[in-house]
């Protein structure tokens, strides 16, 4: 049954793998810039509360933003992932479907919380809820990719959930491997965040009171990224490892390490250059877990199908103008990340 659900698509590709899996990775890179500084950010404002009031208030204020364009953001990997694998993303799916539908309505509210407590409307219990949301979703989403990448479990979860031929789609593939993902993330979103705080604090804002707040906050929030992060990764390690190529294990496994004590460094002389080196890290960080994630599901999937031996019909002019309508979505990004990250902060104050 299986091998008969995973026949390629007949039409082959609209262009060469390649450029699908680079366009899959770059949307991904660019959606967990934003999911990182939304998935820590929001209960370290609510954390912070009124101990450090301005850092708090700035991020609630630029939730909408990272909210927003992570949404956004997200929509290219998984527009990527569905051309290139539609017979395992489908599937995968259909079996936890109620889990996938309620992302949209869950979503939906998380947002309307996220405007909430930015316009401190219940700030309490909107950030709570909010960050709850997140954190669920994360959890469905890590589990949708987990499934993904295992088709040899479909069968046993056809059967046990199967009403008159058609499963009900309460189920939810749950397991060690799939939480381990998850916490992977997590601890590199605080890693993100700490670095937000620094570039924040050394680029965009002469205040010193919002200066001083988050200087005090880098190491912090990195140490515990990376603690959350080499638990999960020593854990999950071992049942990648031959999956990843030498250098991309290297990169992979190093970069938070090198963050943690560049944050260190940072607490202890902040200074500008200092905060700009532990953003390319971290970003080199995130890129190579993606790139990380990006091997592990294709060599999970190349034993069921091989993508690279699929036909291209090539629809270059998609192609073009995805780029087209891309760079215009870049640049407004970068204009309006620029405005908001130079507004006034006596709103932080």
């Amino acid at each position: 049954m299986v091998e008969t659900l995973l026949r390629g698509e007949p039409l082959g590709l609209p262009v060469p793998a390649a450029w699908l899996y680079a366009l899959k990775v770059f949307g991904f890179v660019l959606h967990m810039i934003f999911m990182n500084l939304w998935l820590a950010g929001m209960p370290t404002a609510l954390l912070l509360g009124s101990s450090k009031h301005r850092v708090s208030q700035r991020l609630f204020k630029a939730m909408p933003f990272f909210v927003a364009f992570g949404i956004n953001a997200g929509i290219v990997p998984l527009l990527f992932l569905q051309t290139l694998y539609p017979q395992f993303f489908y599937p995968a799916t259909v079996l936890q479907a109620w889990f996938w539908f309620l992302i949209i309505p869950l979503l939906i509210v998380a947002y309307y919380a996220v405007y909430l407590a930015a316009f401190n409307r219940f700030r309490i219990a909107a950030a709570a809820l909010a960050s709850i949301l997140f954190i669920w979703i994360g959890l469905t989403f890590s589990s949708a990719m987990n499934l993904t990448a295992a088709p040899e479990q479909w069968p046993a979860i056809f059967s046990a959930t199967a009403e008159a031929g058609s499963v009900h789609g309460r189920y939810l593939y749950l397991n060690a491997e799939a939480l381990l993902r998850f916490l992977i993330m997590a601890g590199m979103s605080f890693g993100t965040l700490a670095a937000f705080l620094a570039l924040d604090g050394e680029v965009f804002t002469a205040n010193a009171a919002y200066k001083n707040e988050a200087r005090r906050l880098v190491a912090p929030l990195y140490l515990l990224g990376f603690v959350v992060f080499a638990g999960a990764a020593l854990v999950y390690a071992p049942a990648v490892k031959e999956s990843l190529p030498q250098w991309l294990w290297f990169f992979a496994a190093a970069c938070m390490p090198v963050g943690a004590l560049l944050s260190i460094i940072y607490w202890r002389r902040p200074a500008k250059q200092i905060a700009c080196s532990l953003v390319l890290v971290q970003f080199i960080a995130l890129l190579a877990n993606a790139l990380a994630r990006q091997s592990v599901q294709s060599l999970s999937l190349e034993k069921w199908a091989r993508v690279d031996a699929m036909p291209v019909r090539g629809d270059w002019d998609s192609l073009i103008l995805f780029f087209v309508v891309l760079l215009i979505v870049l640049f407004s990004l970068a204009w309006l990340a620029r405005v908001v990250l130079r507004a006034d902060h006596g709103s932080a104050r």
